[in-house]
């Protein structure tokens, strides 16, 4: 729970930002980041098992998200635990809330090689059965058992990368942003998937897409020479409405190379950030703001909790008393499990002088927590007749 004081006339209100009511643990507990959920595909002939991570309040709400999906995410630790973390970091205020699904490898080059390495290797480079069940029923499982927004985000780590640009060329729309790794190291004597990149970025099928790469080319010189080569196509050759970025690291140190979601997100919702919500005049400059930003990425997308609840609350500390409880009204409604709606339409109603309103408000906020000190004592002082 994270509080922050701010003066209001000549009491001290003390701010909560709280997303949601965390629930109580025990000793022994475990410590969890998601859900497993088992998919049984007919294109593999084979049950695939996920792991899906919700954001804060999806169960006591009736929001629809953006779906990141993840590959690689056997390696709970690694992948897919970055991810988590990147997600709820950044959708504080830096980027949309999402639903995070994990898909573990079962046979990874099998399933995300478009052909074998080698000849002599007939088991690989089958991607085109794999996107026929990332297409047909992986997402489409998703967004039956999830609320989706029809915007998703691949995060392809190691030989997904290659298979993000397969993706991409193959089924354009299947996918509308990609996080990946080298998506050149594997190329086909008579094909060659990131020269086939540099063509489709001037398409009009590119429009809207986001390309990011991320590598640790050290001391392969070959790496480096792909990966520039794709690089100084892209700047040349890709089409208005194709945003790219590429983040080569020349000193990474470890085994594995990069992925870098976190700076890759910031990039693609770049417009998304609401600088200075504690100034707004009122909900209108909020709601602006997001729909511009549900027409750039083509999608709805819905003001902050964070933000919300700054404005509001700077907006009762200059006096606009209306404009805060419209703001605050909003944030309820958006977010009906945070405490940050009902608690700052507690210490408006209350500076309003409306102590009714106030106490009932402050006894919403200690129905979802019990132990919420500032609440009970404001309680005690209201019923009291001392007034706030």
């Amino acid at each position: 729970m994270k509080h922050a004081l701010a003066k209001i006339g000549p009491t001290l209100l003390l701010v909560l930002i709280v997303p949601a009511a965390a629930a109580s643990q025990a000793d022994g507990d475990p410590v969890t980041l998601g859900t497993y959920r088992v998919l049984h595909s007919d294109a593999l002939g084979e049950d695939r098992l996920l792991q899906v991570h919700l954001p804060r309040g999806y169960d006591s709400g009736d929001l629809s998200y953006p779906v990141v999906y993840v590959f690689y995410s056997d390696w709970v630790e690694g992948y897919f635990a970055q991810l988590v973390n990147d997600l709820d970091l950044l959708s504080e205020d830096r980027i949309p809330e999402s639903i995070l699904v994990g898909v573990p490898n079962v046979q990874r080059y099998r399933d995300l090689l478009p052909w074998a390495r080698a000849p002599d290797r007939p088991g690989e480079g089958h991607a085109d059965v794999f996107l026929r069940f990332v297409r047909e029923e992986l997402i489409a499982w998703v967004d039956a058992e999830y609320r989706t927004k029809r915007y998703r985000v691949m995060v392809g780590p190691q030989t997904a990368g290659v298979f993000g640009v397969y993706t991409l060329l193959e089924a354009p729309g299947t996918f509308q942003a990609f996080i990946v790794n080298d998506p050149c190291v594997l190329d086909h004597p008579g094909r060659s998937l990131c020269h086939e990149l540099v063509a489709f970025s001037k398409a009009p099928a590119a429009r809207g897409t986001f390309f990011a790469v991320s590598d640790a080319i050290g001391e392969n010189a070959r790496d480096a020479e792909r990966l520039e080569e794709l690089r100084a196509g892209l700047e040349v050759q890709a089409g208005e409405g194709f945003h790219w970025r590429m983040d080569l690291d020349p000193a990474w140190p470890f085994f594995l190379a990069p992925v870098e979601a976190r700076a890759a997100l910031l990039d693609l919702f770049a417009d998304y950030f609401f600088p200075s919500p504690g100034g707004v005049e009122g909900l209108d400059e909020i709601e602006a703001h997001y729909d511009s930003v549900s027409a750039s990425h083509g999608f709805p997308v819905e003001p902050s909790n964070l933000v919300l609840t700054l404005a509001g609350n700077g907006l009762m500390e200059r006096g606009g008393h209306a404009a805060a409880l419209e703001v605050f009204t909003r944030l309820t409604e958006i977010y009906p499990s945070s405490l940050n709606g009902p608690w700052g339409l507690a210490n408006l109603h209350r500076v309003m002088g409306d102590t009714a309103a106030a106490i009932r408000y402050y006894e919403d906020c200690v129905r979802r927590d019990p132990n919420l000190t500032p609440a009970l004592e404001w309680l005690r002082r209201l019923r009291g007749g001392t007034g706030g």
